[in-house]
């Protein structure tokens, strides 16, 4: 039978509140281990699958459902309990967290049961107020805090020493280019997170982004080449992001030497404008001003812009586009260095060119 378990994780003692970014730190971790776990061991080596999960991080905490498919309802709610108590031994992060309770919320039957009642005008206000419990198992999350994200992002944009605060473009929007700046310092981080997250999921699954599903970033990659972005690409990948992060933290820039050098730094001038709207500190539109001219230098070197373009699968993996027209297309890339195999080959040399790379 199928049980829906809901869990309360709380923080360490003497933590009283998460700010947003503490939050979105945690929903990271626990959603990277729970989308890795498909089954744990109940009572009596019962084996009980977990079916899906559903996260919630809130400012005193978190609250995880987890559905399962499990013999009783004590196996449910002990099988939920093990996974939580796992993930917070094995997790830096949540050390010290705890798991406050682990209880069935609703069983499958009694779920389909009440809904069927309620569709049928049977079900008397009880029994809808528990299908609508049981629906909601989430807590409310607080509103973006605009000042804290605004406070966070100055402090974030000493860190951006390759460009200065000039670099996002002249009055009106000048006064947004700390903000910016510690924007892209954010972005660095969240997309080194989601890699290594997409290069675990790849790995385990022995797959390709054009075979995955649930991925982070790595589905932001030009699509025409997603049938070979699999664990060893993400691994030389994230390798190249390091570079760009490295370059944009040192008192020169040098620009993108690679083409997937110059593809990350796209992933993370993206990621910094999601974030700079989500906190309502600028809306797309105005984001894209402000990176403009940040753009036009630092993208100089290494165009790929039009990557993007080819919207079928380069290296007759789509059998619905002519393999000659398919060949044309990357020919033209290669003879601007921008075919699947160069994508790694700096320009101007291998000097100081990770191996890994090669």
């Amino acid at each position: 039978m199928d049980y829906a378990v809901t869990a309360d994780l709380e923080p360490p003692a003497g933590v009283d509140r998460l700010d947003p970014l503490q939050q979105e730190g945690i929903a990271a971790v626990l959603d990277r281990y729970l989308a890795m776990v498909e089954g744990v061991s109940g009572p009596g080596d019962a084996d009980i699958d977990v079916l899906d999960y559903r996260i919630t991080v809130h400012h005193t905490g978190a609250n995880v459902l987890l559905a399962l498919d499990a013999p009783a309802l004590a196996a449910a709610e002990e099988a939920a309990a093990s996974v939580l108590h796992e993930l917070i031994g094995e997790s830096d992060v949540l050390a010290d967290w705890s798991v406050a309770h682990s209880e069935v919320r609703l069983t499958e039957d009694e779920f389909n049961q009440r809904l069927a009642a309620a569709e049928n005008g049977d079900a008397d206000t009880e029994l809808e107020a528990a299908v609508e419990e049981a629906l909601d198992t989430s807590v409310p999350e607080p509103a973006m805090d605009v000042e804290h994200w605004r406070t966070r992002l100055v402090e974030l944009s000493e860190q951006l020493r390759a460009f200065s605060p000039d670099a996002f473009g002249p009055a009106p929007v000048r006064s947004a280019g700390r903000i910016a700046a510690g924007s892209l310092i954010h972005g660095i981080r969240v997309v080194t997170d989601e890699l290594f997250y997409d290069e675990l999921a790849l790995a385990v699954n022995n797959a390709t982004v054009a075979d995955a599903v649930g991925l982070l970033v790595l589905e932001e990659l030009p699509p025409c080449y997603a049938h070979r972005y699999d664990s060893h690409f993400a691994r030389s990948f994230l390798l190249s992001s390091a570079a760009v992060a490295a370059q944009l933290t040192a008192p020169e820039w040098q620009g993108p030497r690679t083409v997937a050098e110059s593809l990350a730094l796209r992933l993370i001038v993206n990621e910094a404008r999601v974030v700079l709207e989500a906190a309502e500190l600028m809306d797309w539109a105005t984001s894209e001003a402000v990176f403009a001219q940040f753009s036009e230098q630092a993208f100089a070197a290494v165009p790929s812009e039009e990557l993007y373009a080819v919207d079928f699968a380069l290296g007759g993996q789509d059998q619905l586009v002519p393999i000659a027209h398919a060949d044309e297309v990357e020919d033209g890339l290669r003879e601007r260095g921008l075919a699947f195999e160069q994508w790694f080959r700096p320009r101007g040399g291998p000097v100081g060119h990770h191996p890994y790379l090669s």
